[in-house]
Order: structure tokens, then sequence, then C-alpha cells
């Protein structure tokens, strides 16, 4: 076969195909604990890769005498992974962890793995009627709670009829544990043990490491299979295709629990060598002063934390992030302004990029070279060895250059399926194998850049024409009294059409007195006339979104619905 460019088109096959490279760890898959521990990166410059010195991977922030370095941390794997098994923790069993971000939360997420064992992380916001549905979806037997968030997660066992004795207490702070509890730590009582060893590719495409769950932006989550090949592809593929010249510095407050911080997080630094500096959670200060402090190298957000970053009068005072040489936005759309103006905060010449990708592709699937720019909006190009089709909405292969319809993907990072939920994988997976992932997309001939354009279920039907919500909200977004914007299509007023309506949350002080009249004029006056806000706008203190920072629509068409069925009339 013809040799196929870096995301080039394939008349051949009527897709879009990546470089297909020969990774050995792609090819010839171990599971993760032979793969992490052997061949280690030459920055993890400690047995058994060499008699260097000690290097940290994973450091708290807050208290950097709080640290595991590479050694310490395969000791430790072991030790959890002999108290998981004395536990009762057997092979195929799921295991959660109900905690903020911790140095110690993936030593417990190898050892889990390590023990044959299957994790899934939960929000630690989340409400008992939450956690019961997680617990459900997941399969999960055991639970590893922090105390303080510890009540709501009892209520979720109870309704799912797990014993108390299959919950430990997470007290890494020195947290008092409740009584008739126990602690985590009584785990390292068990002495040491060595991982569930497999060194073929069908046990690794077929063994999950974990269950992380989608967004949820399209009705309840659903708990998506991770295999061990595809952890490990994810990291090869995404991390390993440009050595960078320099030791690696991440600074992680995304949640732990979230597919957009998991893999980089738990799987990637102790075979990369990168470290890590853990954050309990975000916050702005806390955030720029641990950029500034550790000298973090490799900055990777979601797109309400990069517009924290660019409002902040501090960062625009001082130089906080002039030591990031690579910067990353995911998990949600970033408007090109917002990443233009957090690119000049970077070191100079630091490209910052947008990526894209979601739980079902282990995180990342399109992304820029490491030193690439980009001022254009785009999510970048297929990483190796994923190839991709645009489909119409009866999924038909629409294929071609500049050309909008559906991304379809496939490769050794896409997830085999939904845990034990043949519904939802009979509408995401077509007779192919290819995962329908919902987002609107095209790629463009000249660049073969990708640009995704709003998600299927999203665009607004405004009487034949399709309008894209990122369109309204960019344009909302640029005005000066906006802090935040989301746009989305009212049904069930009009027969034959839906209405754009937008919820604005406005700049407080100066903003206080923008009115609905005004924020109409400010959209009229840049976009087409079928595109006027029609649904009006409400005023919120804050949008809904998870964790990722993905706007809630669900939400706000529910709500929305409510008014519908209470008589709403919009203003023509």
């Amino acid at each position: 076969m013809a040799r196929v460019m870096p995301g080039y088109w394939s008349y051949k096959k009527h897709i879009w195909d990546s470089p297909q490279l020969d990774f050995p760890s792609v090819r010839h898959t171990r599971n993760i604990r032979e793969w992490q521990w052997m061949n280690c990166h030459p920055f993890s410059a400690s047995l058994p890769c060499g008699d260097g010195p000690i290097t940290w991977i994973y450091i708290d922030a807050s208290d950097s005498s709080r640290s595991i370095s590479y050694n310490q941390a395969k000791v430790i794997v072991r030790k959890l992974i002999a108290g998981l098994r004395a536990w009762g923790v057997q092979k195929g069993d799921c295991v959660a962890i109900h905690s903020f971000n911790d140095i110690y939360y993936s030593m417990l997420v190898l050892a889990i793995n390590g023990a044959g064992g299957v994790y899934t992380g939960t929000n630690p916001s989340y409400t008992p009627m939450e956690l019961g549905h997680h617990i459900r979806a997941s399969h999960a037997k055991f639970i590893i709670s922090e105390p303080e968030i510890i009540a709501p997660i009892q209520a979720a066992m109870k309704e799912t009829g797990i014993p108390e004795s299959n919950l430990l207490v997470f007290d890494v702070q020195g947290q008092t544990v409740p009584a008739g509890l126990k602690s985590w730590k009584g785990l390292f009582s068990a002495g040491e043990e060595d991982w569930v060893r497999f060194d073929d590719l069908k046990t690794s495409e077929e063994t999950a490491a974990a269950r992380l769950f989608s967004s949820g932006t399209t009705g309840l989550p659903k708990a998506t299979t991770l295999t061990h090949r595809n952890f490990i592809a994810q990291h090869e593929l995404v991390f390993e295709i440009e050595k960078r010249p320099y030791q690696i510095r991440r600074l992680m407050a995304l949640p732990m629990f979230h597919a957009a911080a998991a893999p980089s997080t738990h799987w990637s630094p102790l075979k990369g060598g990168h470290v890590v500096h853990v954050m309990r959670r975000f916050d702005l200060i806390g955030f720029i002063t641990n950029v500034e402090k550790y000298q973090i190298t490799d900055l990777a957000v979601v797109p309400p934390i990069a517009v924290a970053l660019v409002m902040s009068p501090q960062v625009q005072e001082r130089p906080y992030l002039k030591s990031v040489r690579v910067a990353s936005c995911g998990a949600a759309p970033l408007s090109k302004e917002v990443q233009e103006k957090l690119r000049v905060m970077l070191a100079d010449g630091a490209p910052c990029t947008q990526v894209w990708g979601m739980t079902e592709t282990c995180c990342i699937a399109t992304r820029f070279g490491a030193y690439e720019q980009d001022d254009t909006g785009s999510v970048g190009r297929l990483i190796p060895n994923v190839e991709a089709k645009l489909v119409d909405d009866d999924g038909n292969n629409i294929s071609a250059y500049g050309v909008r319809g559906e991304i379809c993907v496939r490769g050794p990072t896409v997830t085999p399926g939904y845990f034990e939920n043949a519904a939802a994988n009979a509408s995401s997976f077509d007779q192919d194998g290819w995962y329908h992932t919902g987002d609107i997309a095209y790629c463009d001939k000249d660049t073969q850049k990708w640009y995704i354009v709003d998600r299927k279920k999203e665009l607004i039907k405004v009487r034949g024409f399709q309008v894209a919500p990122p369109e309204l909200e960019a344009v909302l977004l640029s005005h000066p009294l906006i802090v935040d914007a989301a746009v989305i299509g009212l049904s069930g007023v009009l027969p034959d059409s839906e209405l754009p309506r937008a919820y604005v949350t406005r700049r407080p002080g100066a903003g206080d007195k923008l009115t609905e009249k005004e924020v109409q004029e400010y959209l009229g006056q840049r976009l087409a006339k079928y595109k006027a806000l029609t649904g009006g706008v409400k005023f919120m203190d804050a949008i809904p979104k998870n964790a990722s920072g993905k706007i809630l629509k669900r939400v706000l068409r529910e709500e929305a619905q409510k008014e519908v069925k209470a008589g709403f009339r919009p203003k023509l």
C-alpha cells in the first residue's frame, strides 16, 4: 500500500489515515506493569534504568517534602498490590477512588491495575444519587474515600448494597478516621507482591485497566472501558513521537478522576520521566504561584482555566507563566482570542494550541506538534495509527476535504465499548468498528488541520438553516462586559424551527447593568439575522459545567423546556 502522509486523505480507503508508526510498545504490547517499568525514559534516571540520581516523579505542590521518587513508587505499588489482595480484591474487580487530587492517588490506581483490578474514579462533588449511578454503572465493589466527602459515598454504598467492610478511608493528610472504619494505610501491612503478568496483544486489548466516565452531556454518564493497550498506545502515540530535550515538569490541577487528566497523570509519568506537581484542586493564585515556583514547562489546561489566566490582573502584572515552553487546551472549544492572549503570557516563542479527544479516545485524538504554532482555532491533526472518516445524519460516508460531518475514529486508543451497555454501544459504533463521536468537524485540504465545529445534537435548526452555538458564543464572549456564555436551541415553541437562546454571565461590577436588548443588538450587528437570539437572553451567575469545563447544555435545555411547558412565548 502506498505510504500515507500525516493526516492525509487515502483515496483507496475513502478515509483519513494518519501515519502508521511502528512503536514496539504498541505492536508488542505488554501489560501496563511490563511497559511502565521496563525501558524507562532517560529522565527517570534511577533503577532499573541505571544508578543515576534520585528522580522525584510525584510532588505535592503545597508541601514539596511530600514526594515520591521513581524507585519509591515501585515499592509503594508492590505493597499496595499485596494489601489490595489481602483486602479481597480479585482479578477483574472494580475499585473506586473517591478523592481530590493527591500524590498517592496514582499509586492506588497503579496498584489496582497490578492486582488485576479495574480502576474507576468518582467526582468528589457528587451527590449520593450520582454516586449510586456511578457504582452501578461501573460495578465497583470496593471504595477508597477521603474522610471529608465520605458521607455521600456511604449513602450510595448502602443504596447499592456494598458492605462497609469494602470501604477504606484515604486519610493521606492525617485526617481523623471515622469511628468504625479502617484507614487505607493498613494496605501497607501485607508485604509486597508482583503485578499480574501477561505479554500478548489479545489479552492487552481485552483487559480493562479503567472505567472512566463519559461527560454526561448526552444523558447519564456512561462507564467507558479503557484497556491496558489503550493507555499504552495513548502515551506512546502522544508523548513519545517527539522527545523533549528537557526535563518535563507538569502541574496537575485538573481532577485526577477525569479522562482529561487521568492518562497523563497515572500511567505516563513513570514511563516518560515526567515530574508531576500535584495540586489538591484548582485555585487561580495557587496555580500561577506553583507554575512560577516549580518552573513548570508543559501546561495542559481547560477553557475555564485559560479564561481565568488571561483575565487575571496578577498574571498581567507579573510573568508567572514564562517558564512554560508548551501549552495546550482541550476538553471544550477555546476561542482564538483567548488562545492568543494566553500564548503571549508564556515563554518567548512557546506555542499554545488546542487538542481534541474524549473519554472514548483515551483522551487525545488530534494534536499539533510540540513546537508548532496555530492561530486558526484548529485542534491539530490525527495522532499516529488513528483513522478518521466523516458521516452524514444517516451514517453515509461523506469524507472529503472541506466537508462538514460527524467525525468517526478508529485505532488503538479508542475504547472497545461502554461497560455492559449494549444500547449505547449499538448507537455509538458501526459494523466496521468506527466510533461515532457526535462531534461535527472538517479537515482543511491545504493544511491538513482539523476543526471541530459543534456537537451533532447541539446544532440549532432555524427555518432550514443550521446554526452552530460556538459561533454565537464566540461573538458573545468578545463583548467586554460578558465573561461567559452558552447557546442552546429552544424547541417546542414554533412548529418548524428552533430558537437560539443565550445564557450569559456578566462581568462583575462593570457589567451589572448590561441588558438583554444590548446583548441582542451586539450579536445582531455581527451575525446574520437568522442567528438572532429569538429564544431570549438569560443572565446567570455561573454557567453549569462538568469537572473538565465542558458546558452542561443538557441542564440548560431541561430548564428551558420547563419554561416552554409553562407557556413561554418569544418576543419575535
